[in-house]
């Protein structure tokens, strides 16, 4: 036996150069440091299943199956702490593909909402910036079992894993306008996103008695499906903004709950 192992040993020493540099370039492509699994954009798309005769949503059948996807290299772009409702609506993560340019904007249905993760290993705790790795399920959500959303209309949502995979990470917010988020369909390209929309004239604040805070932004056709921004991810309603009042601009996550909303993450999202 320990005649063999001299000669494995030899023919890799004059065949392969075992042990020692050659100085030829490597044979296969280096690690990808975004890995190799799916990103979001591969893998989300139009809501092609939208029925505008169905209001009431009650004969959705084409509304896609949960899948199982593996998503590598998304930044965690938000994570929500704010307890808006005192019920405990806290913990969605928004994510976006990290892009391979720092300085480029969001691309089209490259964001997702991330409902009651998992953390691998179990005592991870992501922060905004943080770049993971998911594995779980990705499911269109139709809304409340007791109400659900009109036209057939869902939410793409993941429900799984995530693992660190590095930190630091600067997501460049998309510039949209209002007509780039006025309808579902539209909006739905940048759900998960991180944006910046500027000139924006608000209308009249609305407090619902759960807690919910929003306030339409006007220059649409219809003000009562204006998209609006609300208090999903902070105390929207401690910063004073009243009807008629224009804002240099608002950045925030693209959401969606029976409406379009900008969720501004924090007061410096708010540029007045």
């Amino acid at each position: 036996m320990r005649g063999v192992r001299l000669l494995a040993s030899a023919l890799c020493l004059v065949f392969l150069g075992c042990g020692k540099p050659s100085g030829d370039p490597l044979g296969f492509p280096p690690a990808n440091q975004f890995g190799t699994g799916a990103r979001l954009h591969e893998i989300l798309g139009p809501a092609t299943w939208v029925n505008p005769a169905d209001e009431m949503s009650l004969m959705c059948t084409d509304i896609p199956l949960d899948r199982r996807v593996d998503v590598t290299g998304v930044t965690i772009n938000a994570v929500d702490d704010f307890d808006e409702t005192n019920g405990g609506s806290t913990g969605n993560v928004y994510v976006q593909d990290t892009p391979m340019d720092p300085t480029t904007p969001g691309v089209e249905y490259s964001g997702v909402t991330v409902f009651d993760p998992g953390f691998s290993p179990p005592d991870l705790r992501v922060v905004a910036g943080d770049v993971v790795d998911m594995s779980g399920a990705l499911t269109e959500f139709p809304g409340p079992s007791s109400f659900r959303f009109d036209f057939c209309r869902t939410l793409p949502e993941f429900t799984g894993a995530m693992e660190l995979r590095f930190e630091g990470s600067v997501i460049t917010p998309k510039k949209v306008t209002l007509a780039d988020i006025a309808t579902y369909e539209e909006a739905r390209k940048w759900l998960g996103v991180l944006v910046t929309i500027e000139n924006v004239t608000l209308q009249a604040p609305f407090d619902s008695t759960s807690g919910r805070y929003e306030i339409r932004l006007e220059g649409t056709r219809d003000p009562m499906t204006a998209p609006s921004i609300n208090n999903e991810l902070f105390d929207l309603e401690g910063e004073a903004l009243t009807e008629g009042m224009t804002l240099a601009s608002v950045t925030g996550i693209v959401t969606f709950f029976f409406a379009v909303h900008i969720a501004p993450r924090s007061a410096a999202d708010i540029v007045r």
